[in-house]
């Protein structure tokens, strides 16, 4: 493949000893004496810094025993065999995707015989059929009608076809194009719009589509990175489909061509990865971010890529620390008005409206009555320290009257506020408590 010449070039040019090595040359003993044992073409292979898998959806049994070998001896592998596995199955990387409340096209697992009113009614004509295990555009094609879709079964069928399939929801806003975007290590680091030249709805560059440079919305970035992450790919490049109300994504790869995607955005894709694997060389694993984690970035700062943006574009600490501290604030700022103002007067589809119902949606249901009297202490001795604090520091950091004045005053709200919001009889005990508290 000439993407692997490109990332020996760039290997070259970076110092990087990089060898391209076919999985089948090797001699798998599992058992052996020796904790490493591992041979290639019959010779002693030394232990890799990493290895950069490259065998995508077509990634077979062997291969695949052989990278769980050398993940298990504690090499670095970019993909993991677990993640190629999962994304060489486009129904089970659907399935992922949809469980993370990320948008995808309406599938129905095909299966024979096929319920040919049940699918008009799920997923409506045309729609698409696709081979689980397809790979550039290959094992695609769109039914028209009802008619077209019984004739393609009922010659499956008759055939006694092998290959496991998929229909999907014909996304229409996205006949003849769509967009490829390259997620490495977390960040969209280049992007295209892929489209047809011959009025045709598929739009691979390996079938004769033009890519074009994109840059991605903010919306779009945050879904491409968060398909990695959910799917755990390092490299990867997610397609993306336009729908009506958005987007929606397509599928996603662990071995992403990019012949088209360099001459498109003129970005040296090899040399952007490979600088990426050193960089991070030795860093622990990162562990799966939380879902409030998650929706509090993405109410905060328009998700994970506009965090990673800020802190790309502030480089200086203190500079960092400023952005990410306005956000906060008008985020804040934001969300009291959501909470005065009527439901009619703010946008229920809004990024903060949307944040915010997740985090109420998924909040931890407490009774705070059931707790006893000293954890209610403990409990306004803590918010009541943590508001002088808060109440002081804008001074500390030498804020003008007026802005320190408000923010002091908006921090000591918030044990009033704890304590008005008390279950019956909190009050009372809470404030009998600090009356009777031995102060240093």
């Amino acid at each position: 493949m000439p993407e692997v010449f490109r990332f020996q070039e760039a290997a070259s040019a970076l110092g990087i000893s990089l060898e391209v090595l076919h999985p089948h040359s090797f001699d798998l003993v599992v058992g052996a004496a020796d904790g490493w044992s591992v041979k290639y073409q019959d010779r002693e292979m030394e232990r890799p810094d990493f290895i950069l898998c490259r065998t995508g959806a077509e990634t077979d049994y062997f291969t695949l025993a052989l990278l769980r070998h050398f993940e298990r001896r504690g090499v670095r592998l970019v993909n993991g065999p677990a993640t190629i596995e999962l994304v060489a199955d486009k129904l089970h990387t659907l399935q992922r995707l949809n469980r993370a409340g990320l948008p995808i096209p309406r599938t129905i697992l095909g299966k024979f015989p096929m319920d040919a009113a049940l699918v008009e009614r799920e997923l409506g004509f045309p729609l698409i059929v696709k081979t689980l295990k397809g790979t550039r555009g290959a094992g695609v094609l769109k039914c028209e009608d009802r008619s077209q879709f019984e004739d393609l079964t009922g010659l499956l069928e008759s055939a006694e076809a092998q290959a496991d399939f998929i229909l999907q929801h014909y996304v229409r806003a996205s006949h003849g194009r769509d967009v490829r975007v390259l997620v490495v290590g977390g960040r969209v680091v280049a992007a295209m719009e892929r489209r047809s030249l011959t009025g045709g709805f598929k739009s691979n560059v390996s079938l004769g589509g033009i890519g074009v440079a994109y840059n991605p919305p903010a919306e779009m970035a945050e879904i491409a990175v968060q398909a990695a992450d959910v799917l755990d790919l390092d490299v990867t490049g997610i397609d993306i489909l336009f729908d009506e109300d958005g987007y929606r994504i397509c599928e996603a790869n662990s071995a992403p061509g990019f012949q088209g995607l360099e001459r498109a955005s003129g970005l040296d894709i090899p040399t952007a990865t490979l600088e990426w694997i050193v960089a991070t060389h030795g860093a622990p694993d990162r562990a799966p971010a939380p879902a409030e984690s998650n929706a509090l970035a993405e109410l905060l700062f328009g998700g994970r890529t506009g965090l990673r943006a800020i802190s790309d574009r502030n480089t200086d600490y203190r500079r960092f620390v400023s952005a990410v501290g306005l956000r906060m604030v008008a985020a804040g700022i934001v969300a009291l008005a959501h909470a005065v103002l009527p439901a009619s007067l703010t946008d229920r589809k809004g990024r903060v409206s949307l944040g915010l119902h997740t985090l109420f949606d998924g909040r931890v249901q407490a009774n705070l009555a059931s707790l006893d009297d000293a954890e209610q202490e403990r409990t306004l001795l803590v918010v009541l320290g943590v508001a002088i604090w808060a109440a002081i520091l804008p001074w500390l950091a030498g804020a003008e009257a007026m802005p320190g004045g408000c923010l002091t005053a908006l921090a000591l709200a918030f044990p009033l506020l704890f304590l008005l919001s008390a279950p019956a009889g909190r009050v009372g005990k809470s404030m009998s408590s600090l009356l009777k508290a031995d102060w240093p």
